[in-house]
């Protein structure tokens, strides 16, 4: 009897040594995945027109899209100031929003760049960024391409004032470029 025991003993002791030093070679997990296109008012860091009418607004797609030629004009005068939107109340007055529509903070960072060369060093359109306080918390130009914010909480909206100043330009300049926003 204690042979039979013995016996299956090794041959239940053989079986799980086996089976324990097996790993498998294939697998497969399939998990679902919600991740729709949306317009740019309604992204994750969406972009939204402000109180600019045509020169800043959602185009056909949903884009958010600044255009200085909007009904017909070929661009911006020489020797002269345009401001889309208000640096004295941004947040009531602005050319466009940036908000964080996702459920936690991020570091966002706005760029410029591509602008055309210009006869002057000085910052001929810039991109004016605001807290909801009216705080101006970072500006963007051709000049200096780039600003962060750091910690955009959930929720939270950013308003943006564009200031188009060409004086010392001539009209074979071009201030247009590309604007990101990065998070």
């Amino acid at each position: 009897m204690r042979l039979k025991i013995a016996a299956v003993a090794m041959v239940v002791i053989a079986i799980t040594a086996t089976l324990g030093a097996s790993a498998f070679t294939t697998g497969n997990v399939t998990r679902s995945s919600n991740v729709d296109v949306v317009t740019d008012d309604q992204g994750l860091i969406a972009l939204s027109d402000g109180t600019s009418g045509d020169l800043v607004m959602q185009n056909t797609s949903g884009a958010l899209n600044i255009d200085f030629t909007a009904g017909g004009a070929g661009g911006v005068n020489t020797n002269a100031h345009f401001e889309l939107g208000n640096p004295s109340d941004p947040t009531n007055q602005s050319a466009f929003n940036i908000s964080n529509l996702d459920a936690e903070s991020h570091d966002l960072t706005v760029s410029y760049t591509g602008a055309g060369g210009t006869s002057d060093t000085d910052k001929n359109i810039q991109f004016q960024i605001y807290d909801n306080a009216g705080t101006q918390v970072g500006t963007v130009s051709e000049e200096s391409t780039s600003a962060s914010i750091t910690g955009a909480s959930s929720g939270t909206t950013y308003y943006v004032v564009i200031v188009v100043d060409t004086h010392g330009l001539d009209s074979t300049d071009n201030l247009s470029g590309t604007l990101e926003v990065s998070a």
